[in-house]
């Protein structure tokens, strides 16, 4: 199976540095360029199944490539929403860290471990991706070609899961383009290329 995974398209809330994973924001006008430009890129591969985060800003992002797949199946699921920051969302790294610097600093100094402030702790995100991630490859098998539209942190889960010793960090998952996975018959990542 080859599973493609591309994050949404830009939002004002990227654009301003703004942490948000809950928060319903829809794209901006470059995020519906971005949008335009995965559609581009995946209207000649056979997608059989597109799955979708039910946040604005991913469902924005996959309908434009639906519509050049009619064929697909599409799904929604809540378990590719992007983390929730609690207190944090819709501030900015400066904000957070004069509202919350005690907060702020415990979670930069271990935000594996530390929460933001009222929000979805790493372990709890990390699980339930996951869990929809297993969801997702079990109800697809007999697919060859499945696409993932999601959020950067759940992008991030994703590859670190096929790749543990990889840093969380590294991989950006530009808006725009996409990652492919080639994985076996029981759900190995055999081959990846990224930012295509």
């Amino acid at each position: 199976m080859k599973l493609y995974v591309a994050r949404h398209g830009q939002t004002d809330y990227n654009q301003q540095k703004k942490f948000y994973g809950s928060s319903d924001v829809p794209l901006n006008a470059n995020g519906r360029k971005d949008a335009a430009k995965l559609a581009d890129k995946f209207e000649a591969l056979p997608l059989e199944l597109i799955v979708t985060s039910d946040l604005k800003r991913a469902r924005q992002t996959a309908r434009t490539i639906i519509a050049t797949h009619p064929e697909s199946d599409s799904q929604l699921s809540s378990k590719l929403e992007e983390s929730h920051f609690g207190a944090w969302e819709g501030l900015n790294a400066d904000e957070i860290q004069a509202t919350f610097p005690e907060d702020w600093q415990n979670w930069l100094d271990d935000p594996f471990r530390v929460s933001p402030t009222n929000g979805e702790n790493f372990q709890d995100f990390n699980t339930r991706v996951l869990a929809g991630l297993k969801n997702i490859l079990s109800d697809a098998a007999s697919n060859d070609h499945v696409l993932l539209v999601a959020h950067l942190g759940v992008l991030r889960v994703i590859n670190q899961s096929f790749f543990p010793e990889s840093n969380f960090w590294e991989q950006k998952f530009p808006a725009g383009t996409y990652s492919v996975y080639q994985l076996d018959e029981v759900g190995r990542c055999v081959g990846v290329v990224y930012d295509v």
